[in-house]
């Protein structure tokens, strides 16, 4: 125990300064619509991190292009939101909000706008080779234009005439690329796919057509199975997949087999009751320490599909984790692996495990790998899913929702799904009702 507060102690030491996308999410957007309706605001998007989806912030930024630069600066240090001001100046001023973040605002003119918006919104490295490519033509980009670069005795004659440039889209046309979505530009090879003409369609919210891995008061969730379908409706969802905790998962309310038959049957019979849309009925199962599952094949047989997922047993060595692992997914019954690498954002670190081998095996065994859109776990990482792309294993993004308010967290999951260049195509809950079906039972009758 003592040795367990050194380690917590030193944790928090580590990630002083650090947050979670999703413990900043709500107040990022609040301050974002708060300004976007002000009268003297004409054009405004966050930047930074924030805007590109990183699953750890450190500060957020806002760009607004105004005529009226004084007013919008006095408007957003006396949000409601603001709980200091930390320096305030005639383009720039940091503040710190309430949750402990610190936010900057800058303030530009409609000209200056789609450069500083470019420039603040990075990354660094992604900035540096679109420096380098206006050099190429003869010009230099910063955070406020493109012109022409200058020698010591005069500026040089630009190599060709600079474009007129109003928004990002155009300026990215200048450098002779596609406009790169902002989850992309961490200098991954997104600026090579842009200039032929490669990058994906990304995947959009409005793509999911439904969502798998939630739970109920069957196990620890906090609503009801009828709670949880009205709620999936409202979002426009066509299905919801239940799986509540299994057996060995005791410290969640695991369920038994009488338990999980019960739910079953009520799942359905709840089913009955409703015209497009539909709950399946599945199991959070857990994966036991030697890989072999919580319930028998027969049992998981019954469900329309299954959820497998590591929830002791965390210190094993990499080799037999990965073993454990992968033992449990070539099991026919098993649809799906949940939070793959166990991490939690800031407090717990993934557990040691080959992922490259893990997804080598699911696509071998045709198992979905999830992301776990919960913000605290924002898993399997964004910079896996090229390599699980490549390797044609398909994404299922969930909520883990323990209550209803936490279906809205798929948000974090399509923004993880956006940075590892995932498309619609690539999803498998964009399947709309009709077809997911066949899609949970692929993998049984293989």
């Amino acid at each position: 125990t003592q040795e367990k507060l050194a380690l917590t102690i030193a944790n928090r030491a580590k990630h002083a300064g650090s947050f979670r996308l999703g413990a900043v999410a709500a107040e990022a957007e609040e301050l974002l619509d708060d300004l976007r309706q002000h009268p003297d605001a004409s054009r405004v998007s966050s930047a930074g991190s924030y805007r590109r989806r990183k699953e750890i912030v450190r500060d957020l930024d806002f760009i607004v292009a105004t005529k009226a630069p004084e007013e919008v600066t006095e408007f957003f240090v006396r949000h409601a939101l603001v709980e200091s001001v930390i320096a305030r100046g005639a383009t720039k001023t940091s503040v710190r909000l309430h949750s402990g973040i610190s936010a900057d605002l800058r303030v530009v003119s409609t000209a200056e706008y789609p450069f500083a918006l470019g420039y603040f919104t990075g990354s660094k490295e992604h900035n540096i080779v679109l420096r380098n490519r206006a050099l190429q033509r003869g010009w230099t980009l910063n955070e406020y234009r493109l012109s022409p670069v200058e020698t010591e005795t005069k500026k040089k004659k630009p190599l060709r005439e600079i474009p007129r440039v109003r928004d990002e889209t155009e300026l990215y046309r200048a450098l002779d690329l596609d406009f790169i979505p902002p989850e992309l530009r961490e200098n991954s090879g997104e600026i090579e796919a842009a200039a032929e003409g490669r990058l994906p369609r990304l995947l959009e919210p409005e793509n999911l057509r439904g969502t798998f891995h939630c739970h109920t008061t069957a196990s620890d969730g906090r609503n009801s199975l009828e709670e949880m379908a009205a709620a999936a409706q409202d979002l426009g969802l066509q299905y919801l997949g239940i799986a509540d905790h299994s057996r060995s998962s005791i410290q969640a309310g695991g369920m038994d087999l009488a338990r999980l038959r019960t739910q079953v049957a009520a799942i359905r019979k709840l089913n009955e009751t409703f015209d497009d849309f539909r709950l399946f009925a599945g199991v959070e199962c857990d994966i036991l320490r030697d890989g072999s599952l919580d319930f028998d094949d027969e049992t998981l047989g019954e469900l329309d599909y299954v959820v497998a997922s590591v929830h002791s047993a965390f210190q094993l060595p990499e080799a037999e984790m990965t073993k454990r692992i992968i033992r449990a997914i070539s099991n026919p019954q098993v649809t799906f692996l949940a939070h793959p690498t166990g991490r939690l954002l800031l407090s717990r670190e993934a557990y040691a495990l080959d992922v490259p081998a893990i997804i080598e095996a699911a696509a071998e065994t045709g198992t979905w790998i999830e992301i776990n859109a919960a913000p605290r776990r924002l898993d399997l990482d964004w910079r896996w899913w090229p390599l699980a792309k490549e390797k044609g294993v398909r994404c299922v993004i969930n909520p883990d929702a323990h209550g209803v308010e936490k279906l809205q967290e798929l948000w974090f999951g399509v923004g993880v799904a956006r940075k590892g260049w995932l498309t619609r195509d690539d999803v498998m809950n964009c399947l709309p009702l009709g077809k997911i079906e066949s899609a949970l039972a692929q993998k049984r009758a293989r």
